[in-house]
C-alpha cells in the first residue's frame, strides 16, 4: 500500500450528467463496499491522471463533506482510444481485513536462456493477490534471470508478496521460455 496516498475528490449529486463533467473536466465515479451505502463522486481530470501513474492500487480517497475512505481501484473506464478517462470505481475496505486486488506483474532480470536464443513469453501480464491492505504492493515483481529453456513457471513456483498469497490457481502458467517458431 503506498503510505500517504490521498486522492481529494468531490461529492456529486444526481444533478451533475457525467457528459457535462467531462466537458467541465471532471471524471465521475464511485466509491461503493459491502455494508456501505456508497458515494457518488467526481475528481479533476488532470489530477486523477497524476494520481493513477504514481499511486499504488490501495489508497485512501478524502471526499469533501464526507471523509476518507481507505479503497481499493477497482475499475476505470475510457474512452475508445483509451485517452480519456469516462467512469471510475473504488472499493472500500478495512484496514484489518483481508482484501484480493488485481496487481500488474513487472518482469524483471536477464534470462540466462537468452543467450541459447530462448524468449520469455509472459501467459500473465496481471495477478490477483489477496492480503491486508498495508502488505499490498503496487505490483508483483518476478525475476526470470533463472528462467530455463523450454521451461514455464506457474505460480506454485513462485512466492507471494510478504505477508499475502495467490488468488489465482496456482497451477496457472505465469511465464515460459522458448526458442521463436518460424513460419515459412
Amino acid at each position: 500500500m503506498s503510505q500517504n496516498e490521498v486522492l481529494k475528490a468531490e461529492y456529486r449529486d444526481h444533478s451533475w450528467k457525467p457528459a457535462q463533467m467531462r466537458s467541465e473536466g471532471w471524471v465521475p465515479g464511485v466509491v461503493y463496499g459491502k455494508g456501505f451505502e456508497g458515494l457518488n463522486i467526481k475528481v479533476p481530470k488532470l489530477e486523477l491522471e497524476k494520481f493513477f501513474h504514481h499511486s499504488g492500487k490501495v489508497f485512501e480517497v478524502e471526499v469533501q463533506g464526507h471523509g476518507k475512505h481507505l479503497v481499493a481501484l477497482d475499475q476505470v473506464q475510457r474512452g475508445h482510444f483509451g485517452t480519456d478517462y469516462i467512469h471510475f470505481s473504488f472499493h472500500k475496505i478495512i484496514a484489518g481485513q483481508k482484501t484480493t486486488v488485481t496487481l500488474p506483474i513487472h518482469f524483471v532480470g536477464d534470462m540466462a536462456a537468452a543467450s541459447q536464443g530462448g524468449i520469455a513469453y509472459p501467459a500473465m501480464h496481471e495477478v490477483e493477490v489477496t492480503g491486508l491492505p498495508k502488505d499490498l504492493p503496487e505490483f508483483v515483481e518476478i525475476d526470470i534471470t533463472n528462467l530455463a529453456m523450454d521451461t514455464h513457471w506457474a505460480l506454485k513456483d513462485i512466492t507471494a508478496p510478504k505477508g499475502c498469497e495467490w488468488g489465482h490457481n496456482v497451477d496457472e502458467s505465469v511465464v515460459a521460455c522458448h526458442t521463436p517458431k518460424v513460419v515459412a
